[in-house]
């Protein structure tokens, strides 16, 4: 497992810069679009493994408006 961490490190401050980029990836807010249910996410780990699922689907971004969070 030590080997796994060990691959994802030197990119990780990559995927948090890619998260801290655009204000639907920085507030982290995202909801199932079937059951509406809300979740918060760390979207730097979401970008490195993979959207949450819910109902079957992938998870969406919260939308912003006017560019704030």
């Amino acid at each position: 497992m030590t080997e796994i961490n060990a691959l994802f490190s030197p990119h990780q401050a990559l995927y948090e810069a890619i998260a801290a980029s655009h204000p639907s990836l920085l507030n982290g807010k995202v909801f199932c679009g079937r059951c509406g249910k809300p979740r918060q996410v760390d979207a730097a780990k979401c970008l490195r493994d993979g959207w949450p699922k819910c109902c079957g689907a992938t998870v969406r971004l919260q939308a912003t408006e006017a560019g704030r969070p």
